[in-house]
């Protein structure tokens, strides 16, 4: 390799990538693919029209937990110890998800609520699901993203969290990083790749088969709309971590699989493209220079994926007639203003706290704040 050549490690350190841009941009094509299913139905969104297994938003999930593999390795590794660890996931997580959780519960649905507010209050269900979503324990996915009665007249009635189901897969991802590195895997190349071929392995075996626990379940069951599931993406992070001063990034790679795919995406060879296609795109785009100056001051990714669903909710509900475009055209503006809410009372907050209590002891360690590991999630 020349001086010149652009690595995985280097595009790695802090300040040389853009992978908060990429949240950025998947956190708002998560709303766009899910203006479909709210407002036309499924079947016309774009992602699954063009590759016939994929939605936008299943994609920019992929394209979460494939960063944030890498990043969370990287952050049990220059971590000193596994209880600080521990505490900055913690952080990154939960105070924004119970927020978003109590502004859902005790705003959106009083307001968007067809009945009483005693009923309301009242209903063992609202108080069964702002526990699921609050804590991010047991079912967050299915019956438990409903609240019965509100937004009664929407096309999907009384869902109001449509992406919070991936939070808790993301904190049982975090674990296995945990426990991967209190085993010592993680300090050798060859341990790590044998140890995530394994955990690959267990993975799909029970997936065909996957636990009805309900604190494991959304871990192992293919969410609707996805033809892969996210946790291997996760796995591939670690992996693609382990191996990142052996990963060139260059166009040329990313252009002739982007083409390969193009002209097979009918057959299936198509199938078989479209992941590695997606993943060397993405992190070749995370690696782009030219693209730097347009990376956001502020992570407002994980609070736009927060908030963009039940914001879309309720746009329509009160614009019925509206097309899904012009549903989505006002409610990335509201869920960017409630994200910033967030980013700046709540999880930035959080995050300096982390950062006054934490030392980084490697001269290669990425990311100087835990921020950049978010989740944000379809």
């Amino acid at each position: 390799m020349t001086n010149n050549t652009k690595t995985l490690a280097s595009t790695l350190m802090r300040g040389n990538n853009n992978f908060d841009l990429v949240r950025l941009l998947a956190a708002t094509g998560v709303m766009v693919s899910h203006s479909f299913a709210l407002r036309t139905g499924a079947g016309r969104e774009w992602g699954l029209l063009f590759t016939g297994r994929e939605t936008i938003g299943s994609m920019a999930v992929f394209a979460f937990f494939l960063i944030s593999g890498m990043l969370v390795t990287a952050s049990f590794i220059k971590q000193r110890s596994a209880l600080r660890f521990a505490a900055s996931r913690a952080l990154r997580i939960w105070p924004g998800a119970i927020v978003c959780a109590l502004f859902i519960a005790f705003v959106v649905g009083p307001v968007f609520y067809n009945g009483t507010l005693t009923s309301y209050f009242a209903n063992a269900t609202m108080h069964r699901w702002l526990l699921h979503n609050a804590t991010l324990l047991g079912g967050v996915m299915g019956f438990d993203g409903v609240l019965p009665g509100v937004f009664p007249h929407n096309r999907i009635p009384g869902f109001v969290s449509g992406t919070i189901w991936s939070l808790p897969v993301e904190l049982e991802c975090y674990v296995m990083v945990l426990a991967l590195g209190l085993l010592g895997v993680l300090k050798s190349r060859t341990a790590t790749a044998v140890a995530i071929g394994l955990l690959a392995f267990v993975f799909f075996h029970i997936a065909k088969q996957p636990p009805t626990h309900l604190t494991l379940a959304g871990f192992f069951i293919l969410p609707p709309g996805y033809s892969l599931y996210p946790v291997p993406f996760f796995m591939l992070g670690m992996l693609l971590y382990t191996y990142r001063d052996r990963i060139v990034l260059h166009w040329l790679p990313a252009m002739v699989l982007i083409a390969l795919y193009v002209a097979n995406r009918h057959d299936v060879d198509g199938a078989l493209l479209l992941y590695p296609a997606f993943v060397y795109a993405v992190l070749w785009f995370s690696s782009l220079r030219s693209l730097q100056r347009l990376r956001p001051r502020h992570d407002y990714s994980y609070g736009i994926y927060l908030y963009g669903f039940v914001v879309q909710q309720a746009v329509e509900d009160l614009f019925p007639a509206w097309n899904n475009f012009e549903n989505v055209a006002l409610a990335i503006p509201i869920a960017a203003v409630l994200a910033a809410f967030s980013w700046h009372f709540i999880e930035r907050p959080c995050l300096a706290w982390v950062r006054r209590n934490e030392r980084i002891d490697r001269p290669d360690a990425l990311q100087a704040y835990a921020g950049q590991s978010a989740p944000i999630q379809s």
